[in-house]
């Protein structure tokens, strides 16, 4: 039976206000989990937005052809797509955004441009299209889907997030959401739908605080693997002084 493991990676921030300003090596975690991947033989990669600034994006993109042969990237709120666009070369644009789409092993891999954190009609449109399969779906995107009661994700929601919420319920298989933006764990399932908010390469968030308050006791990603039509998801943390 065929098995398959790739990592996703989200929200490292790279030299910019966020990391700078709360003294997180941002680079150096990156390049730990890369490392730690790599290690574990996960070839694939997908990097889950809010990259860093465009000054950074050498240092990732070199990173990543040095550790992971194969990677994909979906564009955070945080990031441009000009900028990303000089190191890596979507497959499909639409309507101005990053959106493509892949099958193999029997699933539908999806990519979603959340970057400016609504949904446009043409996306909406495309992403109907591509969930006209047969098999299960596997759904990156920067921002969640299904709601989660913290207090980032009513100040930074996905707007239009209903609409793609209404087309997942009525797909006729599993769809499994694998997102970032809230500096957070947490996972999920409403009806057919499982969700995985994976935790930032960078630092956290205190999830039950109603302001932002910072936590940066540990960093982490996610590894998820496809055994025949099951999926299975392992959250890693690094604990900081490990």
């Amino acid at each position: 039976m065929m098995t398959r493991s790739f990592a996703f990676v989200t929200d490292p921030h790279l030299d910019d206000a966020f990391t700078r300003g709360n003294q997180v090596p941002a680079r150096e975690d990156l390049l730990l989990l890369l490392q730690e991947i790599a290690g574990k033989g996960i070839r694939e990669v997908v990097i889950g937005g809010d990259i860093g600034e465009p000054s950074s994006h050498t240092f990732l993109f070199d990173a990543l052809k040095a550790y992971t042969p194969e990677y994909k990237i979906i564009l955070g709120n945080f990031d441009k797509l000009e900028d990303v666009r000089q190191h890596y070369d979507p497959p499909v644009m639409v309507d101005g955004t990053m959106c493509y789409s892949e099958d193999r092993d029997g699933f539908r891999y999806i990519f979603l441009d959340s970057s400016s954190e609504v949904l446009s009609d043409a996306q909406l449109q495309w992403l109907e299209q591509a969930l006209k399969t047969a098999g299960k779906v596997i759904l990156f995107v920067h921002h969640p889907i299904v709601e989660i009661p913290v207090w980032l994700d009513g100040l930074q929601p996905f707007r239009g997030r209903e609409k793609i919420k209404a087309l997942l319920l009525d797909h006729r298989h599993d769809v499994h959401i694998y997102c970032g933006h809230l500096h957070i764990t947490d996972q999920r399932q409403e009806q057919n739908i499982r969700q995985t908010v994976t935790p930032a390469t960078s630092a956290q968030f205190i999830k039950e605080a109603t302001e932002a308050v910072v936590d940066l006791s540990y960093f982490g990603y996610s590894i998820i693997t496809i055994t025949g039509d099951t999926v299975t998801t392992e959250i890693v943390r690094w604990e900081r002084n490990r």
